[in-house]
Formats: C-alpha cells, sequence, structure tokens
C-alpha cells in the first residue's frame, strides 16, 4: 500500500510544479516582441486549467483504487473468501458480472482484462479454492466520479466504514485546514464535514465540465486557489491512506496478537513523542517498528527513535534487564489515552525499509 501513497506524492509534486511556473511563464510571454505570443497568453491560461483539474482528479482516483485493491489482496493473503466483508464479497460478484454482461473487456479501465480470468477467479473464489484471486475490477468499481458519498461507497466494501467522519479528523487534515484557514489550534470536532464534501465535490464538479463542456474564463482557478486545492488532495489522501493502514494493522497484528502491546505508565512528553512504558517480556531495539491506532481517525506509525533505561540511553532493552520502566521516543505523536503496539520485525507494506523513522502522520492537535 505504501507505494500507492508514494506515486500520489510524487504526482502532486509535479502538480505544484506545474502551477508555480503559471505566473513566471506568463510574465515572460507577456512581454514577448511577438504580439501573436502574447495573444496566446488567453488560450494558454485555459489549457493550464483543464490540465491541471483534470490531472488532479485522476491522480486522486487512481489513488483511491489502488488503496482499494492493495488492501484487497492483502486481506485475500490471510483470509478465506468466505471470511471477507459481506460487502465486498456481494460487490465482487455483481460487479464480476457486470463486466462480463457489458462486454467491454479490453478497453479502457478493463485493458488486459479477459473473459476466461474474470470468470475463473469467480469460480475459484466461490467455490473455496485457496489461494485464490479477486477480480480486481470489480472490487474498485464504482457508479460514477468519487464524490464524497461515492468514495464512501468505494471503502465502505472493505470494511472501512463512515470514511468521512474518519478523514474529517485526520492528522494531515487537521494541519491542512489550520494552514488554510489560519488558525493556531484545529476544531475539537475536526475539520467541518461540509468543507471536505464541498472540496471534493467541486473537483469533481471541475473535472466533469473541463471533460464534457470545457472551462470558461469565469471558472478559471488562481495560482493560489489551485496550490490549495492540491494541498486539500494531499491531505484528504493522507488521511484516507491513514484510516486503511489503521484496519490493516488492526486486523493484521493486533487482532493476531502478532503485535505486542506496551502498557503506558507516564506521558507522553516533549509534544507527545516520549513516553514512559512498562518493559515488556520481549526485546526493543532503536528503529523497531512501533504504532498507534486513534479510535475513529485512523493510525500514526514509525520506529522507536530512542530508548532510555535509568537516564541512560541505549540501543536496545533486552528480556534479561532488571528494569521495570523503561523511557522511548518515537517518530509521532502519542494521544494522551495511547495504545501502542511494536513488531518484532518491519513489515514494508507500511514502514519504508530504506529510511529509519518511516513515513508517519503528523497532528496538528496539542491535547492529543
Amino acid at each position: 500500500m505504501r507505494s500507492t501513497l508514494d506515486e500520489l506524492a510524487r504526482e502532486l509534486e509535479e502538480l505544484r510544479a506545474l502551477v508555480a511556473s503559471i505566473t513566471p511563464v506568463n510574465l515572460a510571454l507577456a512581454e514577448h516582441h511577438d504580439s501573436l505570443v502574447r495573444q496566446y497568453l488567453t488560450i494558454r491560461r485555459r489549457f493550464d486549467y483543464a490540465a491541471f483539474v483534470v490531472a488532479l482528479y485522476a491522480s486522486f482516483e487512481k489513488f483511491a483504487e489502488n488503496v482499494v485493491a492493495a488492501y484487497v489482496r492483502l486481506m485475500a493473503l490471510r483470509s478465506q473468501y468466505s471470511a471477507l466483508p459481506a460487502g465486498l464479497i456481494r460487490k465482487h460478484m455483481v460487479k464480476s458480472a457486470e463486466i462480463l454482461i457489458r462486454g467491454r473487456l479490453g478497453e479502457g479501465r478493463y485493458v488486459g482484462v479477459r473473459e476466461i480470468d474474470v470468470v475463473k477467479n469467480l469460480f475459484e473464489c466461490i467455490s473455496g479454492t485457496s489461494p485464490y484471486l479477486l477480480n480486481e475490477a470489480a472490487v474498485v468499481a464504482h457508479d460514477s466520479n468519487l464524490r464524497f458519498d461515492e468514495l464512501g461507497k468505494l471503502f465502505s466494501s472493505i470494511g472501512l466504514d463512515q470514511l468521512g467522519e474518519r478523514a474529517r479528523r485526520g492528522d494531515s487534515m487537521m494541519v491542512w485546514y489550520c494552514l488554510s484557514q489560519g488558525l493556531s489550534e484545529p476544531p475539537q470536532g475536526g475539520v467541518p464535514a461540509a468543507t471536505v464534501q464541498q472540496r471534493l465535490d467541486d473537483l469533481v464538479e471541475r473535472r466533469n465540465q473541463v471533460t464534457h463542456r470545457g472551462g470558461s474564463p469565469e471558472e478559471l482557478l488562481g495560482t493560489a486557489e489551485m496550490t490549495d486545492l492540491v494541498d486539500f488532495v494531499d491531505a484528504f489522501a493522507r488521511s484516507l491512506y491513514s484510516a486503511t493502514v489503521s484496519l490493516y494493522l488492526l486486523g493484521r497484528y493486533v487482532a493476531s496478537s502478532e503485535a505486542l502491546q506496551l502498557r503506558l505508565l507516564e506521558g507522553p512528553y516533549k509534544n507527545g513523542t516520549v513516553v514512559v512504558v512498562e518493559k515488556p517480556a520481549r526485546r526493543l531495539y532503536v528503529g523497531q517498528p512501533i504504532f498507534v491506532l486513534v479510535e475513529g481517525t485512523g493510525a500514526r506509525w514509525g520506529r522507536i527513535l530512542g530508548i532510555q533505561l535509568q537516564g541512560v540511553s541505549i540501543d536496545a532493552v533486552e528480556v534479561a534487564d532488571p528494569a521495570v520502566e523503561v523511557g522511548l521516543e518515537v517518530g509521532f505523536k502519542c494521544p494522551k489515552t495511547a495504545e501502542l503496539f511494536v513488531l518484532d520485525a518491519g513489515d514494508d507494506v507500511v514502514w519504508d525499509p530504506a529510511t529509519l523513522d518511516g513515513p508517519t502522520e503528523t497532528v496538528a492537535t496539542t491535547d492529543g
């Protein structure tokens, strides 16, 4: 799943570069000696806007579909088909049948999808064959563009209900809203639901206007508005990703008891990144994957960045160490009622093995 977020981040950086180039390029063209080049400015502005809107929505839609597909692949590796969420099973069967009936295999989003593969996969799923393959085109199918409500339906099929409520309280969304509105502290209840829905639905509507009817000058966004829209999509996508990661960590490690829960004794301190925990009957080490599940929002994850035992910094706490308390510095902000979990080894589905602290969610709240 991590690669889907990395890909989105790269595409959004390209869009930020496009937006940043608009004003200086237009200024250079406005001073050009050729009047034909100067006349091109109006046309260029319209097509810059069109390219921006279409590319931004396409990146977000692809991200959402890829996250759902990646999560479902992971579920299929550890669960029988009959044990998948009921909504997912029904959607998989219905949409697989629709793909066959409509006869659009090999076209558009169905390029590379063969009728025999769809039938074979569906049969093996229903018959209880293991391992099995889901028809991903059916899993990520949606009836319309990913407006707020349609996005919620897409994620609810994998068991992630109340996506809007989770996302608007996500760490990245809270940071974006504070920066966007010039607030020193985020609202207690999260980003207003109407703000999130309006922003996403407006992006979809703008994309449809450009695709089907073209954009008129009255509809164009300024560069500041375009930048803010990219920032919104970035923050919203990261909050969606955090909620999905939470679901993955809960099912993969917490429910199976493969993750070790740490008992919080004191803290958090130092802006939420330092806690004192009861020394577990298992080894702890610097660089170890650690995470916390934030109820109703998502997950925060990173690695243990530092360990103190009786005031002394060390690289690892061994099982034989007699101390009863351990101080930990982690790569994210812990809530005051944190339920911390550690893994014995990394999981590159979530943690980047090339970095020390891995991808983490930042939080704008001051009270945890």
